[in-house]
């Protein structure tokens, strides 16, 4: 019988869940100063949840594949607690979930197309 641990339970240092989310951990610093995640400390080391990591997916989602800026992620988060609206009704909830899930390629950017 396997146990499965809270997915608010802190468990990863923030090297790990940079590799999680597939972001820098300086983006996690940004993230937590600009107050989009905070993550539990312990000893002065960040500890980061399976719900911190999924938010920084949902943040990076909304940044890299729709454009928002961090100003624009944070309001939309905030009115998300709230209650207000959701964001995976705002954008394709199926799409959402890709990009969260880890399942969407990047998109290339057009430096890259330049090479082609």
């Amino acid at each position: 019988m396997t146990t499965r641990r809270p997915a608010d339970r802190p468990v990863y240092f923030i090297s790990i869940a940079a590799q999680l989310a597939d972001v820098h951990p300086r983006t996690l610093r940004i993230y937590e100063e600009e107050g989009l995640v905070c993550p539990h400390r312990r000893n002065n080391l960040r500890l980061y949840s399976e719900a911190d990591i999924r938010r920084v997916r949902i943040i990076r989602f909304l940044t890299r594949r729709q454009g928002v800026n961090l100003a624009g992620v944070k309001v939309i988060l905030q009115l998300e607690s709230l209650g207000k609206i959701r964001v995976y009704d705002l954008f394709d909830g199926a799409d959402v979930e890709r990009y969260v899930d880890g399942d969407e390629p990047e998109p290339v950017s057009s430096l890259d197309r330049r090479d082609m």
